[in-house]
């Protein structure tokens, strides 16, 4: 699903109206609508329930304006309040104000409602062109909405929140439902903006369909139109068909981390897979993971013999991905072993883990190669190899990622509660699924092999990871429902892949 900043919101709209000769206030009608239609639907009808609306002085106020009139002709009492100056508002927002008056719906200033309550409060203040910080008059208002003790419902995008990036002022109203008009926008996705939209909803305001469909746009949300990208498995196939996969990774005490890398790896489809393990825990993937070939590398001294590099190297030869990093260790010997492969090795790759914090200071070894790289960091371990703090990070996730993926040339999938998928092309996509249950030890484990397998299948990388992290979105989901955020646990996810992927199967077929 395409996805639009602010100012390509405006754009669309004014297309709109400039070449397809749609008038604004029929825009402005059709959000209101639709905004009660989605009110009606949430909350049952809006005959007899007592309703504030909170109105700013530009458009979203104009469409607060029009809600307030098809809410009061559907049998509600309607009370309008007032974060405006008459005199500022213009053109749609201006007509719409002048219709209410004369239909002598109440406009009253906020401290005439200081105590009264209401069954539903409408946020209509600031809407999709906010940015920055809340003026304290306006902070008044949205204080006073967060108090009131009835359903907030916000006209397009929490007031204070900035539906482009995600970010949001000191002060923001917290909805129960958030409707949104013509397309979704970033912030709907992103954190902290996402915990303050509540439910999202989508309404239809009549932009032409050819419009919507020719817009360009380089973000997304990552939704069931992935199945399409899943892998096809011909009947008449071998192991080999869907290729094999090198797991580099694992050290003493961090064995789970390559055994569950591993585990996905197959789970997800891929023919075949060779854990690259210190021999001090080969033993464990023999008992705990049959199907899965071991590479015994030599230890030395606590670390990696210097013949790691040359016989992953060689093996690699005859293999399809390279995974590596998870629960590799930050030890020098498997740090320079794995820098040595990516010397290199022009295959399909995922880099995990510790496989990013060996990039730190050489990521040049990735950049650009004939097929991108995979790289799965969470923002700490992308501070490491960006060169950026966490804050900055955080505060800017479709930016910092798209701008890392351009300059290097790879796929760079940010994780966190809003996972930003990056590609070199510009392309930048959002994971809509958040789930605690899944910050546990491991989660990013079963995502990379998931990617991997995926890749080994002849998916691009673009396809790969996009797909992939939908995959541990929904197995995620799935398992939450069954066991609760707070006790799954990655293995979880792991034995909930196979449901997952029949359900996508068949949702590609239909």
């Amino acid at each position: 699903m395409k996805l639009v900043t602010a100012r390509q919101m405006t754009e669309l709209e004014q297309i709109a109206i400039q070449t397809y000769g749609i008038d604004g206030l029929l825009l402005m009608e059709n959000a209101a609508r639709g905004f009660c239609d989605v009110l009606e639907s949430e909350f049952g009808s809006a005959f007899q329930k007592n309703i504030a609306v909170f109105c700013g002085k530009g458009n979203n106020g104009g469409d607060g304006f029009a809600i307030s009139r098809h809410l009061y002709n559907r049998g509600a009492e309607v009370t309008v309040v007032a974060g405006f100056n008459p005199k500022d508002l213009k053109q749609d927002a201006r007509k719409n104000y002048d219709i209410i008056c004369q239909m002598e719906i109440p406009i009253v200033p906020l401290e005439d409602i200081a105590e009264k309550s209401y069954d539903i409060v409408i946020d209509a203040l600031l809407g999709t062109g906010f940015s920055g910080e809340i003026r304290p008059t306006m902070a008044e208002l949205i204080q006073a909405i967060n108090s009131n003790n009835g359903k907030v419902m916000s006209v397009d995008v929490p007031s204070g929140a900035d539906c482009s990036n995600g970010r949001v002022s000191s002060c923001c109203v917290r909805a129960d439902v958030t409707v949104s008009f013509g397309l979704l926008k970033p912030g709907h996705f992103l954190y902290p903006a996402k915990e303050y939209c509540g439910k999202v909803a989508l309404t239809d305001i009549s932009l032409p369909k050819n419009l919507l469909s020719k817009f360009p746009a380089d973000c997304f949300s990552l939704d069931a139109s992935l199945a399409s990208s899943l892998p096809k498995r011909k009947e008449n196939s071998h192991k080999g068909s869907f290729g094999k996969v090198l797991v580099f990774a694992g050290s003493t005490g961090m064995s789970g981390a390559a055994l569950m890398a591993t585990t996905a790896v197959l789970k997800t489809g891929a023919g075949m897979v060779t854990a690259a393990v210190p021999d001090t825990i080969c033993e464990i993937f023999a008992t705990r993971f049959p199907e899965a070939m071991t590479l015994p590398l030599v230890t030395e001294n606590g670390g990696l013999s210097d013949s790691a590099a040359g016989i992953i190297g060689e093996k690699l030869k005859s293999q399809d991905v390279l995974l590596a990093g998870c629960g590799l260790g930050t030890s020098e010997s498997a740090q320079k072993a794995l820098l040595a492969v990516l010397d290199v090795y022009e295959k399909p790759t995922v880099i995990d883990a510790d496989g990013i914090n060996a990039l730190s200071g050489h990521i040049h070894k990735v950049k650009n190669k004939t097929v991108p790289a995979v790289l799965t960091p969470h923002p700490l371990e992308f501070a490491r190899i960006s060169g950026l703090s966490v804050d900055t990070i955080q505060q800017n996730r479709v930016q910092v990622a798209r701008d890392f993926a351009k300059e290097f040339g790879v796929v760079l999938v940010l994780k966190g509660a809003d996972t930003v998928v990056a590609h070199p092309d510009g392309e930048v996509y959002i994971s809509p699924i958040s789930n605690s249950g899944l910050a546990k030890a491991g989660s990013g484990d079963v995502l990379a092999g998931i990617i991997a397998a995926l890749l080994a299948q002849g998916a691009s990388p673009k396809d790969g990871a996009n797909l992939g992290v939908y995959i541990h979105s929904l197995a995620g989901i799935a398992v939450r429902k069954r066991l609760g955020a707070y006790s799954m646990t990655a293995s979880d996810v792991l034995a909930a892949l196979p449901e997952t992927l029949i359900t996508l199967a068949q949702t590609e077929q239909e």
